[in-house]
């Protein structure tokens, strides 16, 4: 009787978990979700509710024979309580919030831990675990590939702008641009400029100097014509 349940409140929680969830659903999909863009190998309405009942169910029986078996199931079932967690995460993400960038992030992750949990939880009984948990791992890889073609198709339905933060990017971008433009024509600018003072000052040397020298080469002359003078007043 113990046994039983114990097996009835293992399956009870994922079940009655994902039927709590998917209650909040109900108008989304006939709303919401009726109008998105969809690929051709997107499944029927009908078919989710029955699949994820095997599915919660087949992970509740799951987790039940990992608590009864031998040694400690802390690090399976907290991999396994993980999993769930980003399991019933995902609906109110992609149908309330209308996120699905970040239900698609959550998918991923969702992905990686249920593997994870199932590796760990398999373990001791994989003949028993593997059965119950490989179909789950492949509808959550079928699911997080319809995500991202959903994605795909309604690039507007995100929690982020995606196009607004491209734009202030751009925008960002463009500036610093304009920033780097204009502070590198300052620096020309200056460059030139001090480049022209020194080209002055060195014409203005090459001038003085030259007219120096020629201030030299006239009083030269001027001392020799002098010298020369009485020289030829004796001559006389």
């Amino acid at each position: 009787m113990g046994a039983a349940l114990s097996l009835m409140g293992a399956v009870a929680l994922p079940l009655g978990s994902g039927f709590a969830v998917g209650l909040l659903t109900q108008t989304e999909i006939k709303g919401w979700y009726a109008g998105l863009k969809k690929p051709s190998w997107n499944p029927p309405n009908w078919l989710f509710g029955p699949a994820w009942s095997v599915f919660y169910t087949s992970m509740g029986v799951a987790s039940w024979f990992v608590l009864k078996q031998k040694g400690n199931p802390t690090l399976p079932l907290t991999l396994y309580a993980t999993q769930l967690a980003l399991n019933l995460a995902w609906t109110p993400l992609f149908f309330k919030q209308h996120a699905l960038d970040v239900s698609l992030v959550d998918s991923v992750a969702l992905l990686g831990v249920a593997t994870a949990a199932s590796v760990k939880m398999a373990q001791q009984q994989p003949k028993v675990v593997w059965p119950l948990m490989a179909p789950y791992l492949c509808w959550v890889t079928f699911a997080t590939a319809l995500n991202v073609e959903l994605l795909r198709l309604n690039p507007d339905e995100t929690a982020v702008d995606y196009h607004k933060v491209k734009k202030d990017v751009k925008d960002a971008t463009a500036k610093a641009t304009g920033k780097a433009k204009e502070a590198g024509s300052a620096v020309a600018a200056k460059a030139q400029e001090t480049a022209d003072k020194a080209s002055d000052a060195a014409s203005g040397a090459a001038n003085k100097a030259k007219q120096g020298a020629a201030e030299s080469e006239a009083a030269t002359k001027k001392t020799f014509s002098t010298s020369q003078a009485p020289s030829v007043v004796a001559g006389q």
